[in-house]
């Protein structure tokens, strides 16, 4: 009978709280690019719509964007704090 192969896969965190650390500030630089991306995804799509608007909907496109703004900020920041629990960092 042929042994069954078992792979073991070592964390190369566990022990080491530098190496913790350097991989918690990775997922959080990758985050936020990710966010960056988006943003300005969004910054762009809203830019188009001002110069395609009448004037009396400008006002309201506006009141849209910033909210919509503040609402992903807000979401990425507590993205953000995930992370950092994640990586055992203290609450902020």
């Amino acid at each position: 009978m042929a042994q069954k192969k078992t792979e073991t896969t070592m964390d190369w965190t566990k022990g080491n709280p530098m190496a913790a650390m350097m991989t918690t500030c990775m997922s959080m630089g990758a985050e936020i690019v990710a966010f960056g991306a988006k943003r300005l995804e969004k910054d762009v799509a809203f830019q188009q719509e001002l110069l395609s608007a009448k004037p009396q909907e400008v006002m309201h496109l506006q009141m849209q964007f910033w909210q919509g703004v503040m609402d992903d900020y807000h979401e990425e920041a507590g993205r953000l704090v995930d992370i950092a629990h994640k990586g055992g960092m203290p609450d902020l």
